[in-house]
């Protein structure tokens, strides 16, 4: 199958679809789908050629300054704190299974009339 030629596009139009992936927050796939791109390469090609603090793009400095921090290097201190967010997150999610699990027993045991659970004096 023979290879289909690059789609080009105008600088202003490269410019005017990293503003709107910058200022609007969207993933490369929702940009690329939102403006009709060909391909989510297209996009990276065009992150490299335009940094965030490119004098093309005339970007607000509150937004320059957001997206500086969120490419920052983070301290041990924010890391750890990300991880304990997420050590959280899935405690969390773990008791709500526990109890959804319980919750299935109990029921099992109404319906059924059979004992599941071992007793505490099992042996």
């Amino acid at each position: 199958m023979p290879k289909l030629p690059r789609k080009t596009y105008s600088e202003t139009f490269k410019l005017e679809v990293l503003r709107d992936y910058y200022s609007s927050g969207m993933s490369i796939i929702s940009t690329v789908k939102k403006w009709g791109l060909t391909s989510h390469s297209d996009i990276f090609r065009w992150l490299k050629c335009y940094p965030i603090d490119s004098e093309l793009l005339s970007l607000p400095s509150e937004l320059l300054a957001e997206l500086r921090m969120k490419n920052a290097p983070k301290t041990k201190e924010q890391l750890l704190e990300e991880e304990l967010f997420r050590v959280k997150k899935a405690l969390e999610l773990e008791k709500l299974r526990s109890h959804a699990f319980k919750r299935l027993i109990e029921q099992a045991e109404k319906e059924e009339g059979i004992s599941i659970l071992k007793k505490d004096g099992a042996k």
